[in-house]
């Protein structure tokens, strides 16, 4: 069930890195709270779990997004990898 719901945190992470690389712009607390979330959920790397450093890269490309403008390619890859373990984790 946890990993369900992280999942879906993930899953919601990856439609916001999606949304910024857009030019859009979500309001600075709700893209706060992912980052925030998401190194909560990187700091499982410490136990070994090397796909929890995709969740650190997303919170640092969420972050780094409040203050500057970050060419596109600079989200997808951090928003792939987010997505691809969030769907995994319904399997």
């Amino acid at each position: 069930m946890l990993v369900k719901i992280l999942g879906v945190l993930d899953l919601m992470a990856a439609f916001l890195i999606f949304v910024l690389s857009f030019g859009f712009h979500p309001p600075e607390l709700l893209v706060t709270f992912f980052v925030v979330i998401l190194l909560l959920k990187g700091g499982f790397i410490l136990t070994g779990s090397i796909a929890s450093g995709f969740d650190l890269l997303g919170a640092l490309v969420l972050f780094l997004s409040l203050y500057y403008s970050l060419p596109q390619i600079a989200f997808f890859i951090p928003g792939l990898l987010i997505l691809q373990k969030g769907f995994l984790s319904f399997v």
